[in-house]
């Protein structure tokens, strides 16, 4: 593949991921598809084309911040705060990821209830130890304690999941999946189940080292 065959194919990757994910700023994209020398500035070069043809839109909401990147119909802001907060963390999945790793994620994954989305599932399957991870993602930007969370996933529990494809299936057990909070409101939950709370610094750090604790 030529230097421009290559251009071209990225830029299909990025936009759909966009549409995949809603929406993502200038620097999730240049953290995920530019590692090279002057990899801002080329960013922005590739990300300019794409919009100049129309195939991406922009929000640029203060000149030193990044412009934000969507597809379709402008997402209102609170939606988009929310939804950015969620491509952090599939950022800091993606970067981190280590060879013997497997990995999937799932934007906006409806639970089995039929009434509820979780805001992403997370599969994360270990190929050195043989074990399988999966994590309900949950990003709440202003939770405070009457975060109603944890008590639909308790509900959740005392459904019957466990023939659930997310159901994780070990030799002499069937575990729920764990659920994490990424939010940056101290929050002390108590519960039955594996609800991890993060902030998102944390998350941007290692997130491996949270998720797969179990």
């Amino acid at each position: 593949m030529n230097t421009v065959q290559y251009g071209l194919d990225r830029d299909e990757k990025i936009i759909k991921l966009v549409t995949q994910g809603g929406a993502f700023t200038r620097t999730q994209i240049e953290t995920l598809f530019f590692n090279q020398k002057d990899s801002k500035r080329k960013c922005q070069q590739r990300l300019a084309r794409i919009w100049g043809t129309g195939r991406l839109e922009k929000i640029v909401r203060m000149p030193q911040e990044p412009a934000i990147y969507y597809a379709g119909k402008e997402p209102k802001r609170k939606t988009l705060d929310h939804t950015l907060l969620v491509n952090d963390v599939y950022v800091a999945l993606m970067t981190q990821k280590k060879s013997y790793f497997k990995l999937s994620w799932d934007w906006e994954y409806p639970l089995m209830d039929g009434k509820r989305l979780a805001d992403a599932k997370i599969e994360v399957y270990d190929i050195m130890s043989k074990r399988r991870h999966v994590i309900f993602l949950e990003v709440e930007r202003y939770a405070d304690h009457r975060c109603e969370k944890p008590r639909n996933y308790e509900a959740l529990s005392q459904m019957n999941w466990t023939k659930e494809s997310w159901a994780i299936k070990e030799e002499k057990r069937i575990l729920f999946p764990a659920v994490l909070i990424v939010t940056e409101t101290k929050l002390d939950i108590k519960s039955s189940l594996d609800i991890l709370v993060c902030p998102v610094n944390q998350i941007k750090k290692d997130i491996y080292s949270i998720i797969l604790r179990r």
